[in-house]
């Protein structure tokens, strides 16, 4: 019978002690996802999901209208209707970045990449671009030599011939095959 009370009362203990794990567990993880502002989409039969912040990369997911988000980060990409800003969707995978067109937001996200900027240089001619592919606007042409500042990069999908591209503190992108840096590039997302 002793044993069998000292067994009881360890067990007791023992699943207490797991429910405050669990409940500790479960605070951070609710303060962690508190991080990330949270929106709705708003687009009538869907809002496509890309794999870098531009029209032109490939799509990857759809969120049905009316979807609760949450947004890791955002950057300026191909223009939606006006609107230059993209927002990296927080979630598990591949990249999900959509035009913040879309997206009801209740705060404003952070900017993608560190604080910090780092040096680049171009190593030979290249455009500059709304997003990151050669089927964005072309904003300006850079000539080899000019420096400039980098904030993060991102991959625009297997199949494009420029597949790496980082960008500016201009909002400028530029191919990561046209650029020396003086540090590695971070990727976008929340710095």
């Amino acid at each position: 019978m002793q044993f069998h009370h000292r067994r009881t009362r360890a067990a007791g203990l023992t699943a207490a002690l797991l429910g405050t794990a669990a409940l500790s567990l479960t605070l951070t993880g609710q303060a962690e996802a508190r991080t990330f502002p949270h929106g709705t989409v708003r687009a009538d039969g869907g809002l496509v999901a890309h794999q870098a912040p531009s029209t032109h990369a490939p799509s990857i997911h759809t969120f049905q209208d009316g979807a609760e988000v949450a947004v890791d980060c955002a950057t300026k990409g191909t223009r939606v209707s006006g609107n230059p800003d993209w927002y990296l969707i927080s979630a598990e995978g591949d990249a999900k970045w959509v035009s913040a067109r879309y997206v009801d937001l209740e705060a404003e996200p952070r900017h993608c990449g560190p604080d910090l900027s780092i040096a680049a240089t171009t190593t030979k001619s290249t455009g500059a671009y709304e997003g990151p592919s050669t089927a964005d606007r072309r904003q300006t042409t850079l000539a080899k030599g000019t420096t400039t500042e980098i904030l993060c990069c991102t991959d625009s999908g297997p199949a494009a011939k420029t597949s790496r591209w980082l960008v500016t503190t201009e909002a400028q992108w530029i191919p990561a095959t046209a650029l020396k840096t003086s540090g590695e590039v971070e990727f976008c997302q929340q710095g």
